[in-house]
């Protein structure tokens, strides 16, 4: 009997978790007393709880590393990334070096490190108050963008189209950048690296709350493949390979997010982890490629992404419900719509009573439904069906 490849895998994912197990391998899960998921402790072989940077840590798992040698280090949730990146470093075995994980954490760095290599001349700077960020829009003009410099989920960025708009976004415990606001539509990558070559998976199209004028970049839906034209799409690709090779990704997925400016594409930001808001589902149902699947099949046995099984719906679509602000006084239409033909899941646990807030992040939304078509504009149709036709009746 073939002894089971050892994996350790930071921030758990029960998805992630079962696709390695059901590939043969066993489990050390590492996570924090506060985030972690107790049903995933019974499936691992072990289970170590405690924070990323405990300094009793790495001789934990280098002693464990000499009874039984682990094969790799996988992480698909962002806090994990790069303590996953440091730990893999650490017992020398295979994963993104930790200064490549960092620069995809930090949107200055990658800002610094593309125009260092001549790959972008987008501009960008750590501020610390209105007057820093008029200062950058001095010299690079507006409109500008602040953003945390860590962030993620559209959470606390601000685009000011003019001197007197500006102010200072919340404080918090992350510093802020600002950077030119780029126009054009904005899409996401899904890709797989394997020895440095990318297979672009998917381009995803993103909904955006534009009518808002204050969380107008909050994503209340995307889209599997990107309705978009060949050309469009075959830019897109080949520029975020490139990208993946300046930055320095050869392995593992990753999610860029771009926009198509009227000179062409320009990164956003990048992730060495799978897109939230269910685009792994998308992409899985929209071309047949799992990419929780290709991650754990090259943790186990460093294997290259393979062509899926055909029978792929072709297209997939999510769309978020975002009610107004208030007190729930009545529901309706839920049961109405769930058996709908392409409705793959509608998700929607608000009841009665309960309150909802703006819509100020990906956390603030409250649902969503997910829906399969031959065709994108299908797929967001039958989405906007079921949004609309569902009634969340508010007091404010």
């Amino acid at each position: 009997m073939d002894t089971p490849q050892q994996i350790i895998v930071v921030g758990g994912g029960p998805g992630l978790c079962d696709r390695l197990r059901q590939a043969g391998a066993e489990i050390t899960l590492i996570d924090t007393p506060a985030r972690y998921e107790p049903a995933l402790v019974p499936v691992a072989r072990r289970t170590v709880l405690t924070e990323y940077d405990d300094p009793s840590l790495p001789p934990l798992l280098r002693a464990l590393h000499r009874e039984s040698p682990f094969a790799a280090v996988v992480s698909l949730t962002e806090q994990g990334l790069l303590p996953a990146a440091r730990i893999a470093a650490d017992l020398a075995i295979p994963g993104l070096p930790p200064d490549v994980v960092e620069r995809t954490r930090d949107k200055f760095a990658m800002r610094a490190w593309l125009r260092d290599k001549g790959f972008s001349a987008v501009g960008g700077a750590v501020v610390r108050d209105a007057a820093g960020i008029r200062a950058f829009a001095a010299e690079h003009g507006y409109p500008v963008i602040v953003k945390p410099r860590h962030g993620q989920g559209s959470e606390n960025v601000a685009c000011f189209r003019r001197a007197d708009d500006v102010v200072m976004p919340p404080a918090g415990a992350d510093e802020y950048i600002a950077e030119p606001f780029l126009p054009g539509p904005e899409f996401s990558v899904e890709a797989f690296s394997h020895a440095g070559e990318h297979l672009i998976v998917a381009i995803t199209g993103k909904f955006t709350q534009d009518d808002d004028p204050d969380h107008p970049f909050v994503e209340v839906g995307h889209v599997v493949p990107a309705p978009i034209g060949p050309e469009v799409a075959s830019a897109v690709r080949a520029y975020v390979a490139a990208f993946l090779d300046v930055m320095g990704i050869t392995e593992g997925v990753t999610h860029t997010e771009v926009r198509v400016t009227p000179s062409g594409p320009e990164v956003i930001e990048t992730h060495t982890r799978v897109g939230g808001d269910q685009i792994a589902t998308l992409v899985r149902q929209a071309t047949g490629h799992d990419l929780l699947d290709l991650a754990a099949r090259w943790a186990v046995g460093r294997e290259a992404p393979q062509e899926p099984a055909p029978g792929a719906a072709g297209a997939a679509a999510i769309r978020f419900f975002t009610p107004p602000p208030g007190r729930v006084t009545d529901i309706t239409g839920v049961q109405r719509w769930q058996g709908l033909p392409g409705v793959l899941k509608l998700h929607l646990p608000l009841r009665a009573g309960d309150t909802v807030g703006a819509v100020r992040n990906s956390r603030t939304r409250v649902g969503y439904v997910l829906a399969t078509a031959p065709t994108a504009q299908e797929a967001i149709g039958i989405c906007e069906t079921v949004t609309s036709g569902i009634r969340i009746h508010v007091s404010p």
